[in-house]
């Protein structure tokens, strides 16, 4: 996959479908915004949060956090991502 193909969807602040179906996961951007602290788990799952791990995310108070795979991770179902605990905003990256 080539890195024109890659765009960021905008998180919601609650549990939410990035991608329903396989594709391309490249990161995340994302900053914990209520300070307190926060926790987000992405999935390789098209509809709910199980399945294959791709991240976990602990914030602590206003803190952020980005990764970014240039070479991607192959995702069979699509992505997902489950806010735990805690307010967020930010993106995830996919293809």
């Amino acid at each position: 996959m080539c890195n024109d193909d890659v765009s960021p969807v905008p998180l919601t602040g609650a549990d939410q479908v990035v991608m329903n179906h396989g594709g391309w996961y490249y990161g995340f951007t994302i900053k914990e915004t209520a300070g307190s602290t926060a926790d987000v788990v992405v999935y390789d799952n098209a509809s709910t949060n199980t399945g294959t791990i791709l991240e976990q995310i602990s914030l602590g108070p206003k803190e952020s956090a980005r990764e970014f795979y240039p070479g991607s991770i192959r995702v069979s179902n699509g992505v997902y991502v489950d806010v735990v605990s805690g307010a967020v905003a930010g993106s995830i990256r996919v293809g």
